[in-house]
């Protein structure tokens, strides 16, 4: 058999592994065949990077496949499958910043590795990492089992890198014919499998899976019904301070009132919105490209413009959006340092135009303003699933004013 057959059948292999991973756990069906094959010797099992390129060991998918009966062959290749996509719709990637990648990497396996799938057979020739072999409660994040390992004398030993797409970090075979994703593309992949998991009968789903759904979800319908009200309110009260009515251009309505002279609408009627974005050294990236996400969500929401203004303990110049894209196009903000958002919020209300509306998309972990604004500023706060968040007074920052992501 030729290499280039022998590739082509490993191939085949896989994507039936794929389709049948599909079949016995559909909601994850949008993600698996998002993912393009790249057959490597280079990797140690299976790996991922960060644009859900999967890349597959020969060796291994041959040994699976010709060691055991085809049911099971499939199975394991298919929990190998489950196994990869987890890493990026959890997006480990974006929350590994920082921290070793080896055992990140393995922080993460512990992770993922703990929910039971029906039909799905973790490798028996390849076992991965499992929390309770190292006395280790099931169902926590990655966060958690890493602070653990950090307390522990245990030795964890396990080499295999799994890519960029865990820790962040590229690696020498993520390179050739590979496809790129947009943050939208991520983004709208995360949100289907998650809808789908939310509709999905209870029997066979993980509670932390259905956790996650409801974290992806939620919290943005929750964002848009509490927010949405509160900045259309500071909205139209800025428009209809600089909108009154005129003569000095025709009423398109004049036909009917003839011969009477009407006055028509006059004035500048678009929607100043300022989003003042925490960009210190607490916000990790992952936060980040919660805020920007935020942003395309009021934009889509308000459909206006907004400007951003990226702060740490200090303002940095200006960025201007007009489509929703170009929220999900920034790959850098300036910052780094403390925070200060009372810095950010002077800034907005020295641009002038002067905005409508102020909102601050912050940790918390800021010292807020003592006193209210002329304008309208609205908080948005991340928080983790578990944490406390310090908020701004009250008064003179009510209810009204703050949403907790």
């Amino acid at each position: 058999m030729s290499s280039a057959n022998s590739s082509a059948e490993l191939v085949e292999h896989i994507r039936f592994a794929r389709a049948y991973a599909a079949e016995q756990l559909p909601w994850f069906a949008p993600a698996l065949f998002r993912c393009r094959i790249i057959v490597t010797p280079r990797v140690d099992v299976a790996a991922i990077d960060l644009h859900y390129n999967v890349y597959w060991n020969p060796e291994v998918v041959a040994d699976i496949w010709h060691g055991r009966d085809r049911l099971r062959a499939l199975s394991e290749l298919a929990f190998l499958w489950v196994h990869e996509i987890s890493h990026r719709l959890r997006q480990h990637a974006e929350r590994a910043p920082g921290r070793d990648a080896r055992r990140w990497n393995i922080a993460c396996d512990f992770e993922i590795n703990d929910s039971d799938w029906g039909g799905l057979h973790m490798p028996a020739a390849y076992p991965g990492m499992l929390p309770e072999k190292f006395g280790l409660a099931r169902g926590q994040l990655a966060e958690h089992y890493l602070a653990a390992m950090d307390a522990s004398k245990q030795t964890y030993d396990f080499r295999i890198d799994e890519g960029s797409g865990v820790h962040g970090q590229a690696r020498p075979w993520e390179e050739g014919n590979r496809q790129e994703l947009s943050p939208l593309d991520e983004e709208i992949l995360r949100r289907e499998v998650a809808r789908r998991i939310r509709e999905a009968e209870a029997g066979g789903l993980p509670a932390g899976w259905r956790e996650w759904a409801a974290g992806v979800l939620g919290s943005r319908t929750n964002w848009r019904q509490r927010l949405g009200h509160r900045m259309s309110v500071a909205i139209q009260r800025g428009m209809g301070a600089r909108t009154d009515y005129s003569y000095a251009r025709p009423s398109r309505r004049q036909a009917v009132y003839h011969p009477i002279l009407p006055p028509s609408l006059a004035g500048n009627r678009t929607a100043r919105i300022v989003i003042v974005v925490d960009t210190s050294g607490s916000m990790e990236a992952a936060d980040l490209q919660r805020a920007l996400t935020e942003v395309a969500a009021v934009m889509r929401q308000f459909e206006y413009p907004v400007t951003i203004i990226p702060c740490d303990i200090r303002a940095y110049e200006p960025v201007r959006l007009v489509a929703v894209e170009e929220a999900y196009r920034l790959n850098y903000l300036p910052g780094g340092s403390g925070t200060d958002m009372t810095a950010g919020i002077q800034a907005a209300l020295h641009l002038r135009p002067r905005p409508d509306v102020v909102l601050v998309l912050t940790d918390g972990q800021t010292d807020y303003p003592a006193t209210a604004y002329a304008i309208p500023v609205v908080f948005g706060i991340f928080r983790t699933a578990g944490e406390t968040v310090k908020l701004p007074p009250d008064p003179p920052f009510g209810k009204d004013r703050i949403v907790i992501i």
